[in-house]
């Protein structure tokens, strides 16, 4: 090489101004994907809580009851909107059920109710958390499942199943009969 082109190589070199919008440009893209990444982790936790917040709720409104009508049933579905929100309800399927152990601690279904879900059969059998198999006794089941689109992510990550369960003794009664 001759010394002119030393001389313009080692100029270009020495030459810093772009360096900070190439390095900018090279970290964005690793930037945005992090911050969108971690937008949709929350929002994904904040929705399993609100089906964890409905399930709990549910099954503690619908255990002050001594009786339940279809007209309560479709009342305490309703409220489910109220709890979910501001996530829509349409990928929110519950079953509302009342179980019952026979003397023996083996669980069936006694009635059961669903919201855009698939109600289970009566004297069908469910199986209860270990040490909750009390003989003779009536429980509430809310089963929850919702199915969350990610708001950036769904052609990433799809669709993501979410599901609870919780059980709960009657609050008024020993049982509480379906006069639907």
């Amino acid at each position: 090489m001759n010394a002119s082109a030393n001389r313009m190589v080692g100029r270009w070199r020495a030459d810093t101004r772009g360096v900070a919008a190439v390095e900018f440009a090279l970290v964005l893209p690793i930037l945005l994907l992090v911050y969108l990444g971690g937008f949709e982790v929350s929002q994904a936790v904040a929705a399993y809580r609100k089906v964890a917040d409905t399930t709990v709720e549910l099954a503690s409104v619908a255990g002050q009851y001594s009786t339940m009508s279809a007209a309560d049933v479709s009342n305490i579905f309703n409220a489910s909107a109220q709890i979910m929100t501001p996530y829509p309800t349409q990928n929110l399927s519950i079953v509302l059920s009342e179980v019952t152990t026979d003397g023996s601690g083996a669980a069936t279904v006694t009635w059961s109710q669903q919201y855009h879900g698939t109600a289970l059969a009566a004297g069908s059998a469910v199986t209860l958390p270990a040490g909750m198999a009390t003989p003779s006794t009536s429980y509430i089941m809310v089963d929850t499942k919702y199915t969350y689109v990610p708001t950036v992510g769904a052609a990433f990550v799809g669709s993501i199943p979410m599901s609870d369960r919780v059980f709960m003794l009657p609050r008024q009664s020993t049982a509480i009969p379906y006069t639907g």
